[in-house]
C-alpha cells in the first residue's frame, strides 16, 4: 500500500510540483509588486484555484466542440485537429483568455479584497499562474522519465507561454481596473481584444516560422512584459481605492 501510494505520488504529483516550480518564480515577481498593501493569502490561493478551474473548463470546451464536430461537421473536426492558422489560434486564445477572465470576475467582481487599482491586475496574473499550472503539467508528464527534456520544456514554458498568460492576463486586469474607474465597459472589451490578439499573434509567430520561433518568442514576451510593468506603473501612480 505504502509502495503504492509512493509510485501515485511520483507519477501524478511530482510533475505537479515540478511544473510549478518556475510560476512560483513569477508568483512571488508579481506579488512584491502589491507589496504596500498585500492581498490576504487566501484570497490568493482562491484566484489561483480558479486558473486550476479554468484550464478545465477550457478542456471540457475543446473536447466538447471536438466532439460535436466528428459527430456532426467531419470536415470541421479535421480543420480543428490541428491548430496550425491565424484563425484557429485566434478561437484558442479567445476561449482561454475569456474564460480565465470570467471565473475570476464573477468571483472577485463584488468581493471585498478588490478594493485597490491593482487588485484586478495580481488577480488576474495569479489566475495566468494557476492555469499555467496544469498546462505545465500536461506538458511534463509524458517526458518525466526523462529528467533532462522536462527541464528543457520548463525552462521554454517559464519564458514562453507561462509568460505569455501572465501578460495577457494582467493586460485585461489593467483594463478592468479601469472599466471600474471610468464606469466605460469599452474599455475591458478593449483589454480583452487586446490580450487575445497578443496570444494569437505569439501563437501563429512560435508554430510558424521554426527555426526563428526561439527568437520571435523572446522579442513577443520582452514587449508584451514590458508594456504590462509599465501599466503596474501606471496603476501604482493612481493609487486609487475602488468603492462600488
Amino acid at each position: 500500500m505504502f509502495i503504492a501510494i509512493l509510485e501515485f505520488l511520483k507519477i501524478y504529483l511530482l510533475p505537479f510540483i515540478f511544473g510549478m516550480v518556475p510560476l512560483t518564480i513569477w508568483l512571488f515577481f508579481f506579488l512584491l509588486r502589491d507589496w504596500k498593501h498585500p492581498e490576504p493569502r487566501k484570497v490568493v490561493f482562491l484566484a489561483f484555484i480558479m486558473g486550476i478551474l479554468s484550464s478545465f473548463i477550457v478542456l471540457v470546451i475543446q473536447n466538447y466542440i471536438e466532439y460535436f464536430a466528428k459527430i456532426k461537421i467531419p470536415n470541421l473536426y479535421e480543420a480543428l485537429r490541428y491548430h496550425d492558422t491565424f484563425k484557429d489560434f485566434l478561437f484558442v486564445a479567445f476561449l482561454e483568455e475569456i474564460t480565465k477572465f470570467s471565473v475570476i470576475y464573477f468571483t472577485f467582481r463584488k468581493s471585498k479584497y478588490l478594493d485597490e487599482a491593482i487588485d484586478p491586475m495580481i488577480y488576474m496574473i495569479v489566475c495566468a499562474i494557476g492555469f499555467s499550472s496544469i498546462e505545465n503539467y500536461f506538458s511534463i508528464f509524458q517526458q518525466w522519465t526523462t529528467l533532462s527534456i522536462p527541464i528543457q520544456t520548463l525552462i521554454a514554458r517559464f519564458l514562453g507561454a507561462n509568460l505569455l498568460h501572465i501578460i495577457c492576463s494582467g493586460v485585461i486586469g489593467f483594463f478592468w481596473s479601469m472599466q471600474i474607474f471610468t464606469k466605460k465597459y469599452k474599455l475591458l472589451f478593449i483589454g480583452i481584444i487586446l490580450a487575445v490578439l497578443f496570444h494569437t499573434i505569439f501563437n501563429t509567430l512560435i508554430f510558424t516560422y521554426g527555426i526563428f520561433a526561439i527568437l520571435l518568442m523572446f522579442i513577443c514576451v520582452f514587449i508584451g512584459a514590458s508594456i504590462l510593468l509599465w501599466l503596474f506603473d501606471v496603476v501604482e501612480k493612481l493609487n486609487l481605492k475602488i468603492k462600488f
